[in-house]
């Protein structure tokens, strides 16, 4: 059978290589940036870590050496522009090239929401909306002179659906990663298009997520209880549920695949 014309037996072969690109991951000290990073290190990727303590990056450095992976540690704060700048700066410096972005930083803050103090919501919106936002302004600057660049943001099924546990802040944070990154795509598309570069824009949003910062939820069974609910695989999300989707939006094989948010959520959002 013949295939078109852009057909390549090497590159179905290389979809998912990601062999010598730069990943760079923030909120990497924490659970899932951590295993983003060793996953992208298992397959070949070099890898850049990046939040506020470097005490904590330095765990996620040693974990991905152990498994023979390549990773250094930045500090930064995805809420400045000019800390992202120098970031961007130090990574091309180092490795000459980015390749990948994965906006893993964000908060939670639960109070109900006759009940939450404007403050913290100000402070997850700016953690996760404005910490989403200029990250993906630094690094696409970037990529757009590079000619190429993937972003992985991070959202959630609350974004999609509420909750009755508190999540007026944090829902609204997730909705609005939702809308950006539907907006980032549709406006760097059509740009690259005639300026000759690609940007894929996409987002990962997954359920109630087994970590340490669940730990309080996934062991009371009052709170558990309205997760699973609404979870028809019966189970709250394990950290290795969510590298798959990660790899995969940051690999070839996703090439025309752009503002797309993919729910990781055990058919929550199914019905």
């Amino acid at each position: 059978m013949a295939m078109t014309s852009t057909w390549s037996n090497e590159f179905a072969q290389n979809i998912f290589d990601l062999k010598d690109k730069v990943a760079v991951i923030t909120g990497g000290n924490g659970t899932l940036g951590a295993a983003y990073a060793q996953a992208f290190a298992l397959h070949g990727a070099k890898v850049v870590v990046t939040a506020r303590n470097m005490q904590t990056l330095e765990e996620t450095v040693a974990s991905v050496r152990e498994v023979g992976g390549e990773c250094i540690a930045i500090t930064s704060d995805v809420t400045d522009p000019q800390k992202v700048q120098e970031l961007v700066d130090e990574i091309d410096t180092r490795f000459g090239r980015i390749d990948i972005l994965v906006n893993n930083a964000g908060m939670a803050f639960r109070a109900p929401a006759e009940e939450m103090p404007t403050d913290k919501f100000n402070q997850v919106m700016n953690v996760n909306v404005t910490g989403t936002l200029v990250p993906c302004q630094v690094f696409g600057q970037y990529f757009m002179k590079q000619g190429h660049g993937k972003i992985v943001n991070t959202s959630s099924v609350r974004g999609f659906c509420g909750h009755p546990d508190g999540y007026s802040a944090y829902a609204a944070s997730k909705a609005a990663v939702d809308s950006l990154t539907k907006q980032l795509s549709t406006e760097w598309s059509l740009k690259g298009a005639k300026q000759g570069f690609t940007i894929n824009v996409n987002a990962i949003a997954p359920t109630l997520v087994k970590s340490p910062l669940t730990q309080e939820i996934c062991e009371d069974p009052a709170r558990i209880a309205p997760f699973l609910a609404r979870l028809p695989m019966g189970r709250v999300a394990e950290t290795s549920d969510m590298i798959g989707l990660v790899l995969f939006l940051s690999a070839p094989a996703s090439n025309f695949i752009n503002g797309q948010i993919i729910y990781v959520d055990g058919g929550c959002t199914a019905g």
